[in-house]
């Protein structure tokens, strides 16, 4: 496991261009697009885009290994279509804020699954990232204050559906990613995604829509930032090594980014309230990037073996265990009683 500042960077670009997604959003919904419409958009200019660019340089992009097809269409049901249909459902049912808290409990899903499926290590600071993330969010969203009055159980429980469903990208991406390119899983998962929204959509009433240039640049703009860059973006920091549950709170960047273009792009009102939930998602992202690093280190201690030990020193097992029990004995040694060896005795020749 790596401590990969470029997986990181990866990870927070996607986040940029999510951001961008409510003012897309908006502006299609003004040129009359359905929220199913908008969703077919992103995904179908996604698949084009990205099977364009293979076409031209690299068309093996464009084959998958049949043992391949089940990553794809997993990504493609519960991320692009299950996680869409719900989070839509839980807007009507719950509000637009209410519903954007619930899904900033993906990251929590993340780090479940990564535990469970990949045995990621859980350890005291990711914990404390993703709680000061999750209020980070509940309070830039809502400013500290929620309708309770559409407060309802359906509607709470199709959130945290969506919340599931969007947390199984990486999960399912990560597996995928062994063997295919990330350009592939995403191709794909996009054009299933696609097939699949296309049948609750009105198409006469999508084309009619599409009547200025306007409306074209939009699509367009829309398709390639917010499906198929974001997600290659992601995609290759979970693939540099970033681990998943580092990664969930990382991508929840996108709420801060989005914050601030509203405040100096989009006028809209500045709240000091939602400064504060952004210094507390900060934090989060600061904290989970300590978290890494200790991670890493307690990896190394842990994948350290007393035969590397033996073989990188020049010494027998058994003159090893002459000394010491365990290799937790030598690093306690060596921890405690370092500053009591003469500094010549650490300078052994290989062969001693």
């Amino acid at each position: 496991m790596k401590f990969n500042k470029i997986g990181y960077m990866y990870i927070l670009i996607a986040g940029l261009f999510w951001s961008i997604l409510g003012f897309f959003v908006t502006k299609l919904t003004e040129c009359g697009f359905t929220s199913f419409e908008i969703i077919f958009f992103r995904l179908g200019i996604g698949f084009i885009s990205i099977a364009i660019f293979a076409k031209l340089r690299r068309p093996e992009l464009l084959k998958i290994k049949r043992n391949m097809y089940i990553y794809v269409v997993l990504i493609a049901i519960f991320v692009q279509v299950v996680f869409n249909i719900f989070y839509l459902k839980a807007i009507n049912s719950v509000g637009t804020s209410t519903a954007a808290v619930l899904l900033y409990t993906s990251p929590l899903f993340v780090a479940l699954f990564s535990k469970l499926i990949y045995k990621e290590r859980i350890n005291f600071l990711k914990i404390i990232s993703l709680i000061v993330c999750f209020l980070g969010a509940f309070i830039t969203v809502t400013e500290g204050k929620l309708n309770y009055e559409n407060l309802n159980l359906l509607g709470i429980v199709f959130g945290i559906i969506a919340a599931i469903a969007y947390s199984l990208f990486s999960i399912f991406g990560k597996k995928a990613l062994e063997e295919m390119d990330n350009l592939t899983m995403i191709a794909y998962s996009f054009l299933i995604g696609a097939l699949i929204i296309l049948l609750k959509i009105d198409v006469l009433h999508m084309i009619s829509c599409i009547n200025n240039l306007k409306a074209v640049l939009l699509i367009i703009a829309f398709g390639v930032i917010t499906g198929a860059l974001a997600y290659i973006s992601y995609s290759i920091g979970v693939k540099k090594g970033v681990e998943l549950s580092v990664a969930g709170v990382l991508a929840s960047v996108e709420l801060i980014f989005a914050v601030l273009i509203g405040w100096t792009l989009l006028g809209e009102q500045y709240s000091f309230i939602k400064l504060i939930g952004i210094i507390f998602m900060a934090i989060s992202m600061i904290i989970a990037l300590r978290s890494n690093k200790q991670a890493v280190k307690e990896n190394i201690v842990e994948e350290l073996s007393i035969k590397n030990i033996c073989e990188e020193a020049g010494v027998s097992n058994g003159s090893f265990y002459h000394h010491f029990k365990t290799k937790d004995d030598l690093l306690s040694y060596y921890i405690e009683d370092q500053p009591s060896i003469n500094p010549d005795l650490l300078d052994l020749p290989r062969n001693a």
